[in-house]
């Protein structure tokens, strides 16, 4: 089937904007709000995976973590369905589709129109178009980007390593395949959209004042009890 240019312009428009609006949905805001309570005023106000964590605990942290990185998928998926037959203007097949997809739903992400345009950090987002493009790398670094989640407990930290590596990865893939600038662009725009919205954890981790997500909190062992016997002030041991 041959796509037409203007069908191939109107495909990439719908799969940018539905993008954008499909990131608008925060699972964060939703699932507190549900709870009662608004994780845009807990913590560090930041509704996201990390702050769910430290707000409202590991479960509700998880839950976030897990629809966040499906909010990353589908974008990616509808646009390799609907950018993927023939090539989007030339510029390099479906896996244009997935980069327009991927940045979308992260700027949606980070600046929802619904919650004037404040919204979570994206790397939860990212993580989820990291899986849909490259699936070996992506799980392997959220594997050890939970480990070193457990002994570091820095959040940004973990975010950066988390999806640094399978975007790279894709990137020199692009390279590799002659596929065009522009692609490499897109990739290195949604990390870059990332990074300035962690910016000032940037700045914190380096003054040393980061905040600290403990997955696993250690056990304070409790005195044991006085079983003395008192008379009249007179203490006698068990």
């Amino acid at each position: 089937m041959v796509i037409s240019r203007e069908m191939q312009i109107l495909a990439g428009v719908l799969v940018a904007v539905g993008s954008y609006l499909f990131g608008n949905i925060n699972s964060a805001i939703l699932i507190s709000k549900l709870k009662g309570k608004d994780i845009r005023k807990c913590g560090s106000g930041n509704p996201g995976t990390m702050n769910m964590l430290r707000s409202l605990g590991k479960p509700l942290g998880a839950l976030t973590f897990v629809l966040d990185i499906l909010k990353g998928v589908v974008p990616c998926l509808l646009g390799w369905l609907f950018m993927g037959d023939g090539e989007f203007l030339r510029l390099g097949g479906e896996r244009m589709g997935m980069y327009v997809g991927g940045l979308s739903v992260t700027l949606g992400h980070i600046y929802p129109v619904f919650y004037k345009f404040k919204g979570g950090k994206g790397a939860a987002t990212i993580v989820g178009v990291c899986l849909t493009m490259q699936p070996l790398y992506a799980l392997g670094f959220v594997a050890a980007g939970i480990a070193f989640l457990f002994f570091a407990k820095i959040g940004s930290l973990t975010s950066f390593i988390i999806i640094s590596a399978p975007l790279t990865v894709e990137g020199v893939r692009a390279a590799s395949q002659s596929m065009p600038v522009l692609c490499t662009v897109l990739l290195f725009a949604m990390f870059a959209l990332s990074l300035f919205a962690h910016r000032k954890n940037v700045v914190k981790l380096f003054s040393g004042n980061e905040g600290r997500v403990v997955l696993k909190k250690s056990k304070k062992h409790k005195p044991a009890p006085d079983r003395s016997i008192r008379f009249d002030a007179v203490t006698v041991a068990e």
